[in-house]
């Protein structure tokens, strides 16, 4: 039951593809491809507050989590943070003493009321919340930033929006990369390994694979893609009824 509320809860989160204007070659740069021995960049933003804020001095000599987000983003980069912070806490693990989380906003135009309207999503996890930074940097910073992580995003003038890969970057204290996971459909346990320095190298969970695909059912705009994607939101309905009966029954038997 565990799992089938888990794949519903993923599905349900897929957002419904608009009308793109990118072309697939576009949009098959929008992924997460992290160089060997990527570590975090030297580069100073801001943070919401308007404090300067060095990248690479954040963590402070405490594991990072790391994430990339449009701050007005109308998709999943909001819902995308809320699971985030949610599957840190449910770690275990202290915030700010095992673990800090970045949010570094993609757009250069956003401003600083727009990364505090975007922080708000986690505002009922105060302990994560202040455990956590959200960045901005000019659009020079930014670049770097993302090429030295091997992140990709491309942006869709028509709609005003960026397609991009959601993922978590984990940096172990020396600001190595540990793990790159998915935002959607991230789990406690693997997180809570990379964060305290067990993640097995090459790691590759079918989870993780499966919520990518998820992703990229959302991002894309061919053909088939649409239908797929209602099959799937169909198939989350389902599992959902199906964990309702099954837990009305054992309510029923354990009366």
């Amino acid at each position: 039951m565990r799992l089938g509320l888990f794949l519903a809860s993923v599905l349900a989160l897929v957002p419904m593809p608009a009308s793109a204007a990118l072309s697939e070659r576009e949009l098959s740069q929008a992924v997460a491809t992290p160089p060997a021995g990527a570590r975090l960049p030297a580069l100073t933003f801001s943070d919401a507050r308007g404090r300067a804020a060095k990248l690479e001095t954040l963590a402070n000599g405490t594991p990072l989590a790391l994430i990339f987000a449009d701050y007005t983003c109308r998709n999943v980069c909001s819902p995308g943070l809320t699971l985030t912070a949610a599957r840190l806490r449910e770690t275990g693990l202290v915030p700010g003493k095992a673990f800090r989380l970045v949010v570094i906003g993609i757009d250069p135009r956003d401003t600083r009321a727009d990364a505090l309207h975007f922080g708000q999503a986690i505002g009922s996890m105060p302990e994560v919340a202040r455990a956590t930074r959200f960045l901005r940097g000019d659009a020079a910073t930014v670049t770097a930033t993302t090429r030295a992580l091997g992140y990709g995003h491309v942006y869709d003038p028509a709609a005003d929006q960026y397609a991009h890969d959601a993922s978590v970057y984990i940096f172990g204290a020396d600001g190595r990369l540990i793990a790159l996971l998915p935002q959607i459909g991230l789990l406690a346990e693997p997180l809570k390994a990379a964060l305290t320095g067990n993640y097995p190298a090459g790691r590759s969970d079918w989870i993780t694979r499966v919520a990518r695909v998820c992703y990229g059912f959302a991002a894309a705009h061919g053909r088939f893609g649409r239908p797929i994607l209602l099959g799937l939101q169909g198939l989350a309905v389902l599992l959902l009824l199906c964990a309702a009966v099954l837990a009305f029954r054992l309510w029923r038997v354990t009366r």
